[in-house]
């Protein structure tokens, strides 16, 4: 089975995740992943098999996963769900299998556009004015004040 044919189904349900909350990332727990894979798509496989198409398809560059990390105490490390977030290239195969994902690419595309073209505020140049080359402890405004003797 090549990247793609297992990425469908994978992709589905990270897009209708986040979709649902209205971002472009998602977290869910591989037990949940497994769930809406049974529930929607009546895939019954193991996590050891999630774990598996998730490497191929991040590998293929359709997902970008993060994992999430916290350090604990009394424990150490605490490890949490992983963020996934859809590349550009897992919209195209969306688009492509006849998901209704057009309106979230151009509103990813629209977010990122507003990031790249926002101007950046200028910084308002300091020139000095006669004012700094008389401030106390310059020595300056000492000197002018003393009375020639």
């Amino acid at each position: 089975m090549d990247a793609s044919t297992r990425a469908i189904p994978l992709m589905g349900i990270l897009y209708g995740l986040s979709k649902s909350y209205g971002k472009i990332y998602c977290f869910p727990s591989q037990k949940k992943i497994l769930e809406l894979l049974k529930t929607r798509f009546k895939i019954k496989i193991s996590i050891a098999t999630i774990n598996r198409w998730l490497r191929v398809i991040e590998e293929a560059g359709y997902v970008k996963r993060t994992r999430r990390i916290r350090r604990d105490k009394k424990i150490g490390m605490v490890f949490q769900s992983t963020l996934y977030t859809i590349t550009w290239k897992g919209y195209r195969l969306l688009v492509n299998c006849g998901m209704a994902a057009w309106n979230e690419v151009k509103r990813v595309a629209e977010r990122v556009r507003e990031k790249v073209t926002r101007p950046r505020p200028k910084k308002a140049k300091k020139t000095p004015g006669v004012s700094d080359y008389f401030l106390p402890g310059s020595g300056l405004l000492e000197e002018v004040s003393k009375k020639p003797t």
